[in-house]
Formats: structure tokens, C-alpha cells, sequence
């Protein structure tokens, strides 16, 4: 488990550093010109520390904050590393969220350093998409032997349908199957149901505007129920213009939606939309990933980080009148991301270490936190987040690992990890108290969401790859539970598939233009026959869209695996960044950066070619690796390895030990593959790989070196020392 810092120790940490810079001078940051002083480096940890000093030589000032044998999960900054960051001219981070503890330390710093991350142009990977073949698994359904006609059940009367590559929204009769009318729009859009079940928000990222679709769907009083009604659909005058509009919350009859590119959120009764009325608007402070939920008569709004005005992500909200007073402050919510109304009191906001809940009481308002649990070898977090109003229940995600349900009576959150990593997930209609997942090898789930269960299973599509570090242009699917159904888009196949949770089957694949992206739902009815007193306009629209999603702009939150330097071929993208970085600082020095950077490049080729003749010696049905940490992804992905520790989890220095259940299974996995040693870490649990040894009955090998260099004498010294170590150790453990 990473440690995140305390408010005290911050505190402590910032008198420190201002009384320390205070007795001396500390230079700006700048371009060094020839004859000037070196440049100030600093490198987070002693591998990436070694590549800076490869490339750069003696023409920079070097500082590395953890050393060898350190465990950057776990480390906690000093008042010296506050210093060297200040004074720095570049900072080398691994990226990928590694380094939990830096954010907070260079705002404490007020360091000006280019932070360089050496992860840029890697094909990372997600935690646990390594090592597993899913070729095999064994779904309750197979979709090809459902061949059904019309739907069973009851279904939407239509659904908006926006294209992910065209600046089109389709409205697509479901009955029928056939699509009645398409919309042009400024940009690709998402779109989302209102309020009141009748209106799609197209909302435009790139072309900085919000249109309203009203979809002809109305619900007509008719003695104690409702009755469905079909009207033409039409796109109407309203709009709404403003950079770069992503987050869309309709909640009470209210809307708001918050632009980015202006950290301004628009707010207003929905009913303005038909006949006309104020659209306020409230000021977030600056530009942001943000969010504004409407709660009643007051807006809860995020708060961008006041220390580092380049993070992207809040650090919290403040609850506003419409007119800008601000209430309530909760700053307490690092890199916040999701959020679920709960009622019409609360609010839950998804950050880095837990979930916050603000919420209205008779005293005014207040909060709480939701910690993360203490078993979360991965740093999971919670960054999306669904309540469902019928069952009174909130889910969120936990990374890609699965879902997270949470008792909020006991304030307590508990992990539900799946199969393969999760891409989506809704509350279903069909049944209030489960849940749909869907992952990435083309599954759905329906999970207890009480219990945790795995309920059932249906594989619905094919397998398809997670989006890569600055990907473009690549569309995933995403989904939208109504009535007895749940629609899944199909981009790149150009369908909406329907799927019949009644029966857990496929019913239809629905032509819907080019690339069928996001989805709304509208006409759907739980109970077609509900009176006036228990229809939820707020669930029909299928609000919870917004959640289910995975985020699409490029904000991912420690899902990825950070530890690239474990295969040399990664070393080399992480040897160019570096370069690149020395050179547009150094321009003096570009030729002697460039010539170092080539020759060492040449030796981790050599190195990779090295290992890759070692690994030879092992029989296939060996190359199996059990370890205390989920680190050894990129090296077995680069040389044909399948990883057993995911069992374990990550047991760092600080980590819980895993339960009985846990070892007794991993006991069990190691003997049925036959391996014949497991591996502990220089940083791990050596007394806990030597229990799980001994009731193997394996060999344990010696320590790997893995989140740091070895002492002087370990042979492990430098980088290529420390692969070339690692690999032997495996080798003559494994053969």
C-alpha cells in the first residue's frame, strides 16, 4: 500500500523548507547557455537517476531523492528533497502515478522545474493484463446461439445514439430497430438524458457547445399510472456555448454542466430549455477537469488545486448559492474524480485516497470520508460513481480492477475485483440491487450489489484493448441500462447491441450509423404501470450514463502499471525522453547528450538480446513467476512469461500481509504449475515468501532488485547491472 501524507507532516515539511530557503538564494529555473552553471537535475529514484547520469554525465548537477534499496511506494520526503527541488532546473519522474508523495512535495517546494516524465511514448500496461489468457473462460451464454426477433420485456421507445467520429446524433426507433432522425452538430458529441426523461444534451467537447434534442418521448397522467406517448423529435434553439463542456449532471429538475476550458459551470431548471428563462452561471476560480452538481437550491461545485495551477484535477468542492456566496468549503478531496448524488442531500465525490460525501444537515453542511480500503495492492481508486434511488445503494469503480461497493452506514467500501479488467459499469433497471459490468474481453456481469456476487455472465462481444497513453481516435464501447435491456455501443462494428436481462441473452445488433458512441435511453418504465407517486423521471432518463463510462480524456488515475523499467526495451523510450529533455534545456551540450544517449541505447539493445538468450534456458512450462509485488508485467509481456503473484497482490514494506485464503491459493496455484522457485523483492516480505516457499514446498530465490539499485558489491550498482542480476537469478532458479 503507497502512503499519502498527512496534513501535519505537510505543515512540518512547509515551515521547514520556507526557513531553509529563507537563508539562502534560490536561482530560477533556466535554459543554460554555454559557460553557464550545470544544470540542476533532479531524478525521483536511483534506477531513473542512473539513465539521467548515463546520458548526461558530469555536465549536470545531479540530486536522486530515493536511493538505492529505497521503495518510492512508501517513501516520505525531506526538507532537503523540498530544497533540490527548488532549485531545480529539470525534474525526471517515472510518471503513471508512481510517485504518489511528489505531486505534494513540488507544490511544497514552489519548485519552477520542467517535470519530464521518462513514461511518455511506453505502450503501457493495465495492472493484471498481463499473464492471463481469458481464451477459456466459461461464460453462462454464448451470443451466437440467441438468434431472437423482437425484444422481450420492456424496452425503450428510443434511444440517442451520438456518432464517435462524425458530428452526427442519430435517433433510433427501438422497436423497429430503424434510425427515424439524425441531427448535425458543431463536433462529435456525448449525449445524455435529462431530467425528465424527454430532452438529449448533445455535448460538444471540441466545438464548445451544448444542443438539446427533445426526443418526442412524453409520459401522459392517465387515472393511477402513466402512459407512454410518441411525439416527432426536434433539435431545438436552445443552446449553450462555452469552451470545452465535459461533465453533465441533471439531478431535481436541475442541470448543470461544467466546462473545462473555462472552470465555469452552467446552471439551470431544465424547463428554461422549452420556455426560456436565466441560465446562471458559477465560477469554479480557473480552468479545470471539473464538476457542478445541482442539490436543491445550491450548486456543489469542484475546487482547482490553489497550489499548482497546472493540475488538472480539484482537490475538492464548494457549495454555492446561484449567485456565487459561497456556504461550505471540503478541501479534502485530493485529484477529485465521479460523483453520485445520493438523495437530495448528499453528494459522494470519488478521490484519490477514498470517497467524500458532502451533505446537507440541519447544522448547515459537513463531510465525511470514505478511506480506501487497507487491502488495495495496486493503489486502486474510486474515479466514477453511481447511487441507484430504488435499492438506496452507490457503487463505484476501483481502477480497472473491478467495483466498489460501499455500506454507508458503516462508511466502509469493499472491492469487487472481476476476471479481466473492467471497461463500464450501471446500475441495472431490470433489478435495482444489481449491477452490469462490462470488461475488456467482451463480458458482461450482473453483480449483487449488496453481496459482491457474481451473479451471471454473458460474453456479448469481442475481446478489445484498453486505450494506450496519449491514444487518439480509438473508440471503446459504452452502455446504458433501461427497463429489462442494456444497450451497448459497437463503434467499430456500427451497431447497438441489445441485450435482454431477462433472459441474460443477445437479442438484437442494431444498425446505428458509422460509429455508434454514447447512448441515452428514453421511454423505458421498470414497472410500466407505475402510479404517479413512484415514478423516478431521474432513473427512466438513465442519468447514471455519465458514470458508467470509463473517462475518454485521457485522465486515467493509477490503473496503468508504473513499472516500465523492468524490460531494457522500455529503457530505451525512457534514454530518448531523457535526451530530448537535456538537449531543450542544454542546447550547448545537445552533441554530448546525443552521442551518450546513442552508445547506451546500444547497450540495452545488447542487453535485451542478452536476456532474451538466457531466457532460452528455460523450458516453457517453467517461465512462470511468483513474487510479492504485481511489478514483473512489462518483462514478462517482452520475453514470454506468465505472472502467479497477482494472488498476493503488491506486499511492499508497509503492505498488510495477505490472509490465510490468499496464501492457501497461491500455495495451490504454484504446485499445480510446478514451478520450481518464487522470488521475493529487495523491498518485500522475505519472512512471508519463505512461508509460502516452505508450504509449496519450492525453493526461494535470492532477492531481485526492483524499485532500486543495489549497494556497491551486489552487482546491481547500475541499471544494466540490475536486469542482468534479476535475469540471472531467475534463470539459474527457474532452468
Amino acid at each position: 500500500m503507497r502512503r499519502s501524507f498527512g496534513h501535519a507532516h505537510w505543515l512540518s515539511l512547509l515551515v521547514i523548507v520556507s526557513l531553509l530557503l529563507s537563508a539562502c538564494t534560490v536561482e530560477a529555473p533556466l535554459q543554460v547557455e554555454d559557460g553557464a552553471r550545470p544544470l540542476k537535475v533532479v531524478a525521483t529514484h536511483s534506477v531513473l537517476g542512473d539513465l539521467v547520469q548515463q546520458v548526461a554525465g558530469d555536465r549536470v548537477d545531479l540530486t536522486v531523492l530515493v536511493g538505492p534499496d529505497g521503495d518510492p511506494h512508501v517513501y516520505e520526503p525531506t526538507p532537503r528533497d523540498a530544497i533540490a527541488l527548488a532549485e531545480a532546473d529539470l525534474l525526471f519522474e517515472n510518471g503513471l502515478e508512481f510517485e504518489t508523495w511528489l505531486d505534494s512535495l513540488y507544490a511544497a517546494s514552489q519548485s519552477q522545474a520542467e517535470r519530464v516524465a521518462v513514461s511518455d511514448g511506453v505502450d503501457v500496461l493495465l495492472f493484471g493484463e498481463h499473464g492471463h489468457d481469458h481464451a477459456d473462460h466459461e461464460h453462462d451464454h454464448d451470443h451466437a446461439e440467441h438468434t431472437h426477433g423482437a425484444s422481450t420485456g420492456v424496452a425503450p421507445a428510443r434511444l440517442a445514439v451520438a456518432d464517435g467520429r462524425a458530428a452526427l446524433v442519430h435517433l433510433l426507433d427501438v422497436k423497429s430497430g430503424e434510425v427515424t432522425a439524425t441531427y448535425e452538430l458543431a463536433s462529435p458529441a456525448r449525449v445524455y438524458a435529462g431530467a425528465d426523461g424527454t430532452l438529449a444534451y448533445a455535448v460538444q467537447m471540441d466545438g464548445n457547445r451544448v444542443n438539446v434534442i427533445d426526443v418526442g418521448v412524453r409520459f401522459e397522467p392517465h387515472d393511477d399510472h402513466y402512459h407512454l406517448d410518441l411525439t416527432e423529435p426536434a433539435l431545438l434553439d436552445f443552446a449553450l456555448e462555452g469552451t470545452r463542456p465535459i461533465h453533465f449532471v441533471a439531478h431535481d429538475g436541475r442541470i448543470a454542466i461544467f466546462y473545462d476550458g473555462d472552470g465555469a459551470a452552467a446552471f439551470f431548471e431544465e424547463s428554461v430549455v422549452r420556455s426560456g428563462g436565466e441560465v446562471t452561471w458559477i465560477d469554479s476560480g480557473r480552468p479545470h477537469h471539473g464538476v457542478a452538481v445541482p442539490l436543491g437550491d445550491v450548486v456543489v461545485i469542484s475546487l482547482p488545486d490553489p497550489d499548482d495551477p497546472e493540475a488538472t484535477l480539484p482537490v475538492g468542492v464548494s457549495v454555492r448559492t446561484p449567485e456565487g456566496e459561497e456556504i461550505a468549503v471540503f478541501d479534502n478531496c485530493p485529484r477529485l474524480h465521479g460523483e453520485a448524488s445520493i438523495g437530495h442531500d448528499a453528494v459522494a465525490f470519488g478521490c484519490a485516497d477514498g470517497v467524500l460525501i458532502v451533505a446537507r444537515n440541519d447544522d448547515g453542511w459537513s463531510s465525511r470520508k470514505i478511506d480506501n480500503p487497507t487491502d488495495n495492492p495496486n493503489n486502486a481508486r474510486v474515479g466514477t460513481l453511481a447511487y441507484n434511488e430504488r435499492s438506496g445503494l452507490l457503487v463505484g469503480n476501483f481502477s480497472r480492477e473491478g467495483v466498489t461497493l460501499f455500506d454507508l452506514e458503516a462508511g466502509a467500501m469493499t472491492p469487487v475485483r472481476l476476471p479481466a479488467p473492467m471497461w463500464a459499469f450501471t446500475w441495472s433497471e431490470h433489478e435495482p440491487h444489481e449491477i452490469l459490468a462490462l470488461t475488456i474481453d467482451g463480458v458482461l456481469y450482473v453483480i449483487d450489489g449488496e453481496s459482491g456476487e457474481l451473479l451471471e455472465s454473458l460474453e456479448v462481444m469481442d475481446a478489445f484493448s484498453l486505450p494506450q497513453q496519449r491514444e487518439h481516435g480509438a473508440l471503446r464501447p459504452l452502455m446504458v441500462a433501461a427497463g429489462d435491456m442494456v444497450y451497448i455501443s459497437e463503434p467499430d462494428a456500427g451497431t447497438v447491441i441489445e441485450v435482454n436481462l431477462i433472459e441474460m441473452a443477445v437479442e438484437r445488433r442494431i444498425p446505428a450509423g458509422e460509429a455508434p458512441f454514447a447512448l441515452a435511453a428514453f421511454g423505458a418504465l421498470a414497472d410500466p404501470h407505475a402510479d404517479e407517486h413512484t415514478h423516478d423521471p431521474d432513473r427512466e432518463a438513465a442519468d447514471t450514463q455519465e458514470h458508467e463510462k470509463a473517462d475518454a480524456h485521457d485522465h486515467v488515475h493509477g490503473e496503468f502499471d508504473p513499472h516500465i523499467w523492468m524490460s531494457p526495451r522500455n529503457a530505451v523510450i525512457m534514454v530518448e525522453n531523457i535526451r530530448n529533455a537535456l538537449v531543450a534545456a542544454d542546447p550547448a551540450n545537445a552533441e554530448f547528450y546525443t552521442a551518450n544517449a546513442a552508445a547506451y541505447i546500444e547497450k540495452l539493445k545488447q542487453l535485451d538480446a542478452e536476456i532474451q538468450a538466457l531466457v532460452a534456458e528455460i523450458p516453457e512450462e517453467r517461465r512462470k513467476i511468483v513474487t510479492t509485488h504485481e511489478l514483473f508485467g512489462y518483462f514478462a509481456r517482452d520475453y514470454g512469461f506468465e505472472l502467479l503473484g497477482s494472488a498476493l497482490g503488491a506486499v511492499t514494506t508497509e503492505a498488510a500481509d495477505p490472509g490465510a485464503g490468499q496464501i492457501a491459493a497461491l500455495v495451490e496455484e504454484i504446485q499445480a504449475t510446478g514451478v520450481p522457485a518464487i522470488f521475493v523483492e529487495n523491498v518485500g516480505n522475505p519472512a512471508l515468501m519463505a512461508r509460502i516457499a516452505q508450504e509449496a514446498g519450492v525453493t526461494l530465490a535470492p532477492p531481485l532488485y526492483t524499485h532500486g539499485l543495489g549497494p556497491a558489491g551486489s552487482g546491481a550498482e547500475d541499471y544494466i547491472g540490475m536486469l542482468r542480476t534479476n535475469v540471472q537469478i531467475i534463470v539459474e532458479a527457474l532452468r
